[in-house]
């Protein structure tokens, strides 16, 4: 009877599999990049796409298995794709997103353009080809958290928001001068979305910030008012009441929820206390992104 019962649950596992399909290289030097559908993705003429791009050193898969976007394509309704930097001489993979981070080698691959034309190939392939071009959404870890707020504050694509995770953006300029996060330093004045995620125990990107008077990662909260400057926020920022439990490394409800008030586009914050930089998010915790971004 128990053999009975598990071949029943493959196949039905088999049966309710999302499709994905596999697209070749644009550039040279890239991988392949596997773009998985919900298992309706017919039944519908348009479908949100989300682009979520690892940190670096990491890679599509470890991307996939740290924010779970498979467990919630069907339920939310999303295309998504998690594509690979390019490869520095340590075999480490990276996206060419800020001073900071993560072009050690000034290689100065525009991977900003290396987006764009994915979502173009993603829009344009005969498989998919069902993507809305004004549901575009990006979700970045580390190094792809800085790319992230990059591509979302140039001209070249029209994202319709974002989550960045344990990443932010550049504290100083190319000349090492100090930038001014009382103000917004995108190329446009859209107002985005944006939830911005951060443990205070990072010791990669540090939630305070770090600086070495060359460059440097600027702190949480400063990436959060410099996303409510580009909202035209005027209201304060508010924690919420409730608690979320985010990793699996914290135990209890780890995380505490803050909303800037007044804005011309949402701006939130998930603050995981005692969070590392890496902290294997729990499927929930995905869920709440998700919700955020999609709503």
């Amino acid at each position: 009877m128990k053999i009975y019962i598990l071949i029943f649950s493959i196949l039905v596992s088999f049966k309710t599999m999302a499709k994905s399909v596999t697209l070749s290289p644009i550039e040279s030097g890239r991988t392949e990049v596997k773009v998985d559908l919900p298992r309706t993705f017919k039944k519908q003429e348009k479908w949100p796409l989300i682009i979520s791009m690892h940190g670096y050193g990491g890679n599509s898969a470890i991307q996939k298995y740290y924010v779970r976007l498979g467990a919630y394509n069907n339920k939310f309704g999303f295309v998504y794709a998690t594509p690979n930097g390019l490869t520095d001489k340590n075999g480490k993979n990276f996206w060419n997103a800020s001073n900071f981070c993560c072009d050690f080698e000034k290689t100065e691959v525009d991977d900003v353009a290396y987006i764009k034309n994915l979502i173009e190939q993603i829009s344009n392939s005969k498989e998919i080809g069902r993507i809305d071009k004004n549901r575009i959404y990006l979700i970045g870890y580390s190094n792809g958290a800085f790319l992230a707020s990059k591509i979302a504050c140039s001209n070249e694509i029209n994202i319709a928001g974002l989550v960045t995770i344990s990443g932010t953006s550049d504290l100083r300029g190319d000349s090492a001068e100090l930038l001014d996060f009382d103000k917004s330093l995108c190329e446009h004045d859209r107002a985005i979305p944006v939830l911005h995620v951060h443990g205070t125990k990072d010791e990669t990107i540090p939630y305070e910030g770090k600086d070495n008077g060359k460059t440097g990662s600027a702190s949480a909260l400063s990436q959060v008012t410099r996303w409510a400057d580009q909202n035209d926020c005027k209201g304060e920022f508010v924690k919420q009441d409730k608690l979320l439990n985010a990793t699996n490394f914290v135990r209890g409800k780890d995380t505490e929820h803050f909303v800037m008030e007044d804005c011309q586009a949402p701006v939130e914050h998930f603050k995981i206390n005692e969070g590392v930089h890496f902290g294997i998010f729990k499927r929930k915790f995905t869920k709440a992104m998700l919700k955020f971004l999609i709503p």
